[in-house]
């Protein structure tokens, strides 16, 4: 995802938390009524640090992110390699253990078919001959059956080999789930914070200009007091000052993308059949679930942020009574939102699993719900 895309994406999470549109997650900030300006200033500028020091964290975290990818997708090329050469092991096994077979019936054979091994040892011209000659067969044989047994650990080892990138594999997935579970939660910290400081900078304008009218309020007391005492039979005229305006409330509208869900369930079933890839987001590298949501609504013009939690935060609550073709659907195994698949109605979804992009039924999923989301 470009960073303008990103950029946008954050600015309209930070305008929803601090309007309350989407969520009711952000503690109001708290502002004593005593403060001054610059006392809530020096406040929002504390809260403008955190932020600052949440965005070098999700920098640092989105690299370590990058790494773990480029382990897992080694780890996968090194099991389809390991696989590969199991088969390849398994072909020479039952080709050397066919060889084997023929020759063993060939050397015990009794009649007048018998292989070129019996017919080698009956050609013998003496008993020296005869001995060298079966001596030569049998060494050949044990050869045969040395090549098998060596071949036979050989896929021994590769497939220990196996099992152990399967393992790693894995606990990698454990780990990159991890990850992104903690950088959902930083970068909904950061968004509150931003809010915090969205509001605290309203709330700065409020009392700059309360403080400006109190000012103006207290200079015409003085002033009055002032002509009272040099004009004490006057009648004083009292100075007024115009009431501030309020600061206007931050609103975010809720338009809608710039193409139908429609046009990206129709790109993504373009890709049913296509294999999973963990970290794919385009039909170059191909898709996990996250990357063919965010590649099939890119070419309807929506923009989404790239893994599923951040989907998730992106997209508007609604109950599944309500959800309708074109929806996000979100699950998780118990660590965060992992998974994410584009609704289509009827109880089904398309998505990108350890299947590959397939259209399938929630029935299964159902026990993974985390809910529906929609796109602004």
């Amino acid at each position: 995802m470009g960073k303008r895309n990103k950029w946008r994406k954050s600015m309209v999470l930070t305008l929803a938390l601090a309007g309350g549109l989407l969520f009711n997650t952000v503690q109001p900030t708290e502002v004593h009524a005593e403060e001054t300006s610059q006392q809530m200033i020096e406040k929002k500028a504390q809260i403008d640090a955190e932020v600052k020091k949440l965005e070098a964290e999700l920098t640092s975290l989105q690299n370590d992110i990058d790494e773990k990818v480029k382990v897992f997708n080694q780890v996968q090329a090194d099991i389809k390699e390991v696989d590969a050469s199991i088969v390849e092991t398994e072909k020479r096994i039952e080709q050397r253990s066919a060889i084997l077979s023929e020759r063993m019936a060939a050397y015990q054979a009794q009649d007048n078919t018998v292989g070129v091994y019996l017919s080698v040892v009956l050609e013998a011209k003496s008993f020296a001959d005869l001995m060298d000659r079966v001596v030569a067969v049998k060494t050949l044989m044990d050869a045969d059956q040395e090549l098998v047994n060596q071949q036979e650990a050989d896929k021994a080892k590769l497939e220990e080999q196996k099992a152990t990138l399967d393992e790693k594999q894995k606990e990698l997935q454990k780990q990159f789930q991890a990850l992104q579970q903690k950088e959902s939660e930083m970068e909904v910290k950061k968004a509150e914070n931003e809010a915090k400081s969205l509001a605290l900078k309203a709330q700065i304008a409020t009392k700059q200009e309360e403080e400006r009218l109190e000012a103006e309020r207290k200079a015409a007391e003085e002033e009055a007091a002032r002509l009272r005492a040099l004009q004490s039979a006057t009648p004083v005229m009292q100075a007024t000052s115009n009431g501030g305006g309020k600061p206007q409330s931050i609103v975010v509208g809720s338009g809608t993308g710039t193409a139908s869900s429609g046009d990206a369930i129709s790109t993504a079933k373009q890709f049913l059949g296509r294999g999973y890839v963990w970290g794919g987001s385009n039909p170059s590298t191909g898709f996990d679930c996250s990357g063919l949501v965010q590649w099939s609504y890119k070419q309807a013009g929506v923009s989404l942020p790239r893994t599923a939690s951040q989907q998730y935060l992106a997209t508007q609550r609604i109950s599944a009574s309500e959800a309708r073709v074109g929806d996000l659907v979100f699950f998780s195994y118990g660590s965060g939102v992992a998974h994410v698949g584009i609704y289509l109605g009827n109880n089904t979804m398309i998505d990108a699993q350890n299947k590959g992009v397939v259209i399938e039924s929630l029935d299964w999923w159902n026990q993974y719900l985390v809910g529906f989301g929609r796109i602004q």
